[in-house]
């Protein structure tokens, strides 16, 4: 191009100049003398126009360019001022080689604390003033970026259901969240601007020691918050035989009651409050989740005077799988936190089992990045040094075990998969309005429209909802999530 504008002004410079002699030969007196003296005027006011229109294009596509390099660059958690240039250099010659701006440009970097400086000069070849001598012009743009290191406070909810064991799904569930975890805390330069927590979820969720008040180490946590009596031991259910108040087939379940001597112990799965109280964050107290099955799957009863008794008589047994610890998540929640190994741990604690209680898990993940109780590690809501995030996955319908979950024994509760997923989306709604970015993903090929609308419509934008039919996608989705997040950690 530069070469066909220097060819371009030779030829031009050549015929005019033999006009003017031309010209002057053949005029005379004043006339030809103020012609000979305006025309190298004009050709230089034409030549410099061209040549200063040119300049003001490579400057304003190395502005545009240096503007997107910087913010790429203040978008790092380092502070490293060879890493920082890198990016912006890796950055420019891939985005912006030099025959898209339009000459060979030259960068500086500066880093001052969060204040990162960045300025690009290039030498631009002139067409018509290399005439008058000047070969080159010389180009510059500059531009300052504040990086503003916030907090960021992010939940992980988890789901934790049997159908999440098809194919070990589960596993590659434990892969994408460590993933997603190390890659938030690989991006901070301090471990504490960052706070995750988890909640698996399934039948119900599992408050893990804190309902009792304490910590895993056993170490005071706060104020206890479920209603249990003086000891956690509970015993199966002790009358021999009891009616089953229905007339359709399913499993006869009743409560654990207490009873001191026994062996059995709770697990820490809690009870949904009734209506609308399901939908809030507040300070409970809550139940304990107890369970007693009769070890039938498929009797089919014809009345409430079926008689049926309890499938096992020592509570000990009900510690594994049928009593209060059935379809109780194996793994606790997380309140939020800065030990990565903690969280890389409990992520891999996580085990199939259950039923899914979306709306459940959903109101706990709000409950736990909350400021209030029962957990209050949660900046305040008005607190703008720190963001705040909820990751919401699933890979199914909400559904009603026919025999026990959070919300009791079917009979107690009369409770459709519409009612779940109505109460779903109020708990996203008071989410949002708390200023939380929700970000939902739908797992696996079995999830259906209208639950991927729900998941859709819950996430903040439809930017934020995510669906992963495979194992891969949902590795990527969470990867994806975990790099966006981590650029809210720095404001510019």
């Amino acid at each position: 191009m530069k070469n066909k504008i220097r060819n371009t002004v030779d030829k031009l410079s050549g015929k005019i100049a033999s006009r003017v002699r031309l010209y002057v030969l053949g005029a005379g007196g004043a006339m030809a003398l103020i012609f000979g003296l305006t025309v190298p005027v004009v050709v230089s006011a034409v030549g410099v126009s061209v040549d200063m229109a040119q300049s003001y294009l490579v400057h304003e596509r190395l502005s545009r360019a240096l503007d997107a390099a910087a913010l790429a660059a203040a978008a790092m958690a380092s502070n490293d001022q060879t890493e920082i240039e890198q990016k912006v250099n890796d950055f420019m010659d891939i985005n912006y080689p030099t025959d898209e701006i339009g000459a060979t440009y030259g960068i500086v970097v500066e880093v001052n604390g969060n204040e990162l400086y960045v300025k690009a000069y290039a030498q631009l070849d002139t067409a018509f003033m290399r005439i008058f001598g000047i070969d080159e012009v010389d180009v510059m743009a500059e531009t300052v970026v504040q990086r503003e290191i916030r907090g960021l406070e992010v939940v992980l909810v988890l789901d934790n259901t049997g159908s999440m064991s098809t194919n070990n799904n589960i596993g590659a569930l434990k892969d994408a969240s460590e993933n997603f975890v190390n890659i938030l805390f690989e991006r901070v330069n301090d471990p504490e601007d960052v706070r995750i927590g988890l909640v698996p979820y399934s039948s119900s969720v599992n408050v893990g020691p804190y309902g009792w008040g304490v910590d895993l180490d056993g170490n005071n946590y706060g104020t206890p918050f479920i209603t249990n009596p003086a000891s956690d031991v509970y015993t199966a259910y002790t009358s021999s035989y009891g009616p089953y108040a229905g007339s359709n087939y399913g499993i006869a379940a009743e409560d654990l009651e207490y009873d001191p001597s026994a062996k059995g112990q709770w697990h820490g799965c809690v009870l949904a409050h009734d209506y609308p109280a399901d939908t809030t964050d507040h300070s409970g107290p809550w139940e304990m989740y107890r369970y007693d099955w009769n070890g039938s799957t498929s009797s089919y009863y014809t009345g409430n005077v079926y008689k049926w008794s309890p499938y096992m008589t020592y509570a000990d047994y009900y510690n594994t799988y049928y009593g209060p610890k059935y379809h109780c998540p194996v793994q606790p929640i997380v309140p939020l936190s800065s030990d990565q190994d903690l969280l890389v741990d409990s992520i891999n604690n996580m085990t199939a089992d259950g039923f899914t209680l979306g709306n459940y898990g959903m109101v706990w993940g709000w409950r736990v990045i909350s400021p209030e109780e029962p957990f209050t590690e949660g900046a305040e809501y008005d607190d703008n040094e720190w963001d705040k995030a909820i990751l919401m996955m699933t890979d199914g319908v909400n559904t009603m075990n026919h025999a026990y979950t959070a919300y009791g024994k079917t009979n107690q509760h009369s409770i459709s998969p519409d009612d779940l997923n109505d109460r779903f989306a109020e708990v996203c709604d008071a989410i949002k309005e708390e200023g939380i970015i929700i970000y939902t993903v739908t797992f696996y090929s079995g999830v259906d429209e209208e639950t991927k609308d729900f998941y859709r419509a819950c996430a903040t934008d439809i930017t934020k909802y995510h669906d992963a039919p495979s194992q891969e996608d949902l590795i990527e989705v969470f990867e994806q999530i975990s790099r966006e997040l981590s650029n809210l950690h720095i404001k510019q």
